[in-house]
């Protein structure tokens, strides 16, 4: 995949960047397929309890489809126009979410070196019902410092910054079909509101090679 000027400079300015159909409908039902034998195999077998968060890694590396991502050329692409060429895996990751996911991202660790995290939602994703949630260019300097606040409100759904619930934070939602791709900085504050239990997010992270 060959990214645009124009791409790069929305990534880097907004801190996310989306790909519509990406893949096709029988790809993501092959990832659907193989995702859940994972989660049930590393459950130990039976359903999943609809309470619990699941979070497994590595992920890709599981299963023949999910593995071949890692370098499929559409996803590798991604990674090596908003890095360049010299890149390495970070971390695989599969999750079965459960309700909300609270606001997290800022710091500058993840600056060190430059980064993208490329997800995968394998449900149609709204924003009242678990669309991913960014807040466009809060991974850079004193705007990102000045949302600390919401990341230390973590742990209480009920809390309230600048005189609004966490879900009304100003935020631009990502309205996701299957197949649809999302690469994003992890450090760009981001957050997703009303899903449903089990819903899948599937993630392949790169770093530029030091």
């Amino acid at each position: 995949m060959q990214l645009t000027c124009e791409q790069k400079d929305f990534f880097e300015t907004f801190g996310f960047l989306v790909f519509r159909q990406l893949l096709t409908l029988d790809e993501v039902a092959t990832m659907l397929r193989e995702s859940d034998e994972i989660m049930a195999e590393v459950r130990g077998g039976g359903a999943h309890d609809g309470r619990t968060w699941q979070a497994v890694q590595p992920f890709f590396e599981r299963r023949p489809f999910l593995h071949s991502l890692i370098i499929d050329p559409r996803i590798l692409g991604i990674a090596e126009g908003l890095l360049g060429p010299d890149i390495f895996l970070d971390v695989t990751e599969g999750n079965l979410h459960v309700g909300d996911t609270p606001w997290h991202g800022g710091g500058n660790d993840c600056e060190i070196l430059p980064h993208v995290k490329i997800g995968f939602y394998l449900e149609p994703l709204t924003k009242e019902t678990g669309a991913l949630r960014f807040i466009p260019g809060s991974h850079k300097g004193d705007f990102s410092e000045r949302l600390n606040r919401i990341s230390q409100r973590i742990d209480d759904p009920d809390a309230r910054v600048w005189g609004v619930s966490l879900d009304e934070v100003p935020s631009y939602a990502v309205e996701t079909t299957p197949g649809d791709v999302v690469a994003f900085k992890e450090n760009t504050y981001h957050g997703a509101f009303g899903g449903h239990a089990g819903r899948h997010q599937h993630a392949i992270n790169y770093f530029q090679k030091p």
